[in-house]
C-alpha cells in the first residue's frame, strides 16, 4: 500500500505540471490494479502474514511461546539487557 501513496504523489505532481492528462490516466490504471484478482491474492497474503506474525508475538508476550521455537520474548529480553 505505501507504493501505491507513493505512486499517487508522484501522479499528482505530474499532473500540476502537464495539465492533468497524466494524472488521469493514473488513476484509471490504479483503479484497473486495485481491481484484479491479483492485488486481491497480495492484500489475501499481506494480512494473512500480519496475522500470523501478530498471533506469533502475543505468543512471545504471553509467556506461551514454545521453548524450542524461540523462547519467552520477556526471557529474552532479559537475557539481552542483563540483571537488574
Amino acid at each position: 500500500m505505501k507504493g501505491a501513496f507513493w505512486a499517487l504523489i508522484i501522479g499528482y505532481v505530474i499532473g500540476a505540471r502537464t495539465g492533468g492528462k497524466e494524472l488521469d490516466q493514473l488513476g484509471r490504471s490504479l483503479t484497473k490494479l486495485f481491481g484484479t484478482e491479483e492485488f486481491a491474492d497480495v492484500v489475501t497474503s499481506a494480512r494473512s502474514q500480519a496475522g500470523s506474525t501478530l498471533r506469533e508475538l502475543a505468543s512471545m508476550v504471553d509467556g506461551d511461546h514454545q521453548e524450542g521455537s524461540g523462547g519467552d520474548l520477556i526471557a529474552r529480553v532479559r537475557n539481552l539487557v542483563g540483571p537488574s
